[in-house]
């Protein structure tokens, strides 16, 4: 959904700040925190609808798919947005729609350059993005902060004061966006250094966020052609082969590429795609990363410049959302594909503090695609080496970024009334996370049972 599909849904945005606040409050009226923090079960089949998205993915990839989320039960949460999103939408809601990320667990927040190359904190995964009530990523990263925590080996009387704590962590959030002017929460550029500032992190705290701006520092394209590439027998560069995650194909992408470049280029700033002018493409390889979107389509592109020097794009699939992927019967094509790569990087722009300069779209024969850079200052926290102060900060902080992207929202005044003062809501939410929790396990129980016994 595009951002001129928001303006004109249920939600009149040319209200004031005061106005949409009125609003939100009384949206509490009508769905009050308890109702907001209760879960009922659905009655649904988990493993016929993951199944349902088995189907949409490349087949030689799908036993390295099962074993990474057969690992734990966080893992298995991170595989399967479709489940929650159905979950979700059979419990009461808050009725304030906005723009959300629709899979912020905390595996999916990290490290990246922006244009002016400043090491950012900020979501990094928007293939579930679009338009739908604000709560619902804040209870997945709740979800998320609870299994992983139990995954560490955690203590639940420590998860249990945590969860609450990560909501109050978002509404304040929440409320010191609206502290500000319209465009200073438009600019709000989640540089590291800023970013541990306004949580307010003690200097220890602090420490984790920052201890790893000089290992991202290094993530260049360089690197990646240093760590990914060698020679062919005729001595030209080319991705190495590590099948099946790293392999080169014969398939429409990579037999069209040239031709989906300058299709891609074309959804570019004019002066990004002047710059990649400059460059010829060397080779293509397909290379599968994650949980979630380990089994789609996704390539990486290795351009040589004029000067020699090398740049390194990420083609990925661009599906539709999981839990429409989940209730297709059919097959699904490029005539359902054909907006999704839009979808994706129009909300990765709103949502992000700063995007990737690089961050384009096409649309293949069978498949939409979208494009971004790989790897560049691009870090992620390895949560399983966590401490428990370590992870109650990454934790937070990440509650708190979430804030920051739901506040581009115009509606997110709403979110600020609704929330109010209280410290009710924050319960609720810890409440939910507990019993949904339980519904990941008895799923992750009936995966293991279905895939793995």
């Amino acid at each position: 959904m595009t951002p001129a599909a928001f303006s004109t849904g249920r939600v009149q945005v040319n209200k004031t700040i005061a106005e949409l606040r009125r609003m939100g409050k009384a949206a509490r009226t009508q769905v009050p925190f308890a109702a907001l923090g209760s879960y009922t079960p659905t009655n649904r089949d988990s493993n016929q609808m993951m199944d349902r998205i088995r189907q949409l993915l490349i087949p030689e990839l799908l036993p390295e798919r099962t074993q990474r989320m057969g690992a734990s039960a966080f893992a298995f949460f991170r595989g399967t947005a479709e489940l929650m999103e159905a979950d979700l939408r059979a419990q009461p809601d808050s009725t304030i729609a906005t723009f959300i990320c629709g899979d912020a667990h905390i595996g999916n927040f990290g490290f990246y350059a922006s244009p002016e190359r400043r090491l950012l904190f900020d979501l990094n995964d928007f293939d579930e993005a679009g338009i739908n009530p604000w709560e619902w990523d804040l209870k997945r990263l709740m979800v998320s902060v609870l299994l992983a925590a139990q995954a560490n080996g955690f203590k639940d009387k420590k998860i249990k004061q945590l969860l609450p704590l990560v909501a109050t962590t978002y509404r304040k959030s929440i409320k010191h966006m609206f502290e500000q002017t319209t465009l200073s929460r438009f600019y709000p550029m989640n540089e590291v250094e800023k970013l541990v500032q306004a949580s307010a992190l003690d200097e220890d705290s602090s420490k984790l966020l920052t201890s790893i701006m000089g290992r991202a520092s290094k993530r260049d394209s360089e690197q990646v052609v240093r760590k990914f590439t060698t020679l062919d027998v005729r001595g030209n560069l080319c991705f190495r082969e590590n099948a099946p995650r790293t392999t080169h194909v014969d398939d429409d992408v990579t037999s069209h590429i040239a031709a989906y470049f300058a299709a891609y280029r074309q959804t570019l700033r004019p002066d990004v795609n002047l710059l990649l002018s400059q460059y010829h493409i060397t080779d293509v390889v397909r290379h599968s990363v994650g949980v979630g979107s380990f089994g789609s389509r996704c390539y990486l592109v290795l351009l040589t410049s004029i000067d020699g020097s090398h740049l390194v794009l990420q083609v990925k699939e661009a599906l539709p959302t999981r839990q429409q992927g989940s209730q297709q019967a059919t097959h699904i094509t490029v005539a359902l594909e054909k907006t999704e790569g839009q979808r994706i990087v129009d909300c990765q722009k709103i949502l992000q503090s700063a995007s990737d300069p690089f961050l384009g779209y096409f649309a293949g024969t069978e498949q939409s695609f979208y494009v971004r850079q790989f790897r560049d200052m691009k870090e992620s926290i390895d949560l399983t080496q966590l401490d428990w102060d370590q992870f109650q900060t990454y934790a937070n902080t990440c509650a708190w970024t979430l804030a920051i992207a739901h506040c581009q929202s115009p509606t997110a005044a709403m979110i600020r009334g609704y929330l109010g003062n209280g410290k009710q809501f924050d319960e609720a939410m810890s409440d939910f996370a507990w019993a949904y929790a339980d519904q990941v396990q008895h799923d992750y129980q009936a995966f293991v049972d279905y895939r793995l016994a």
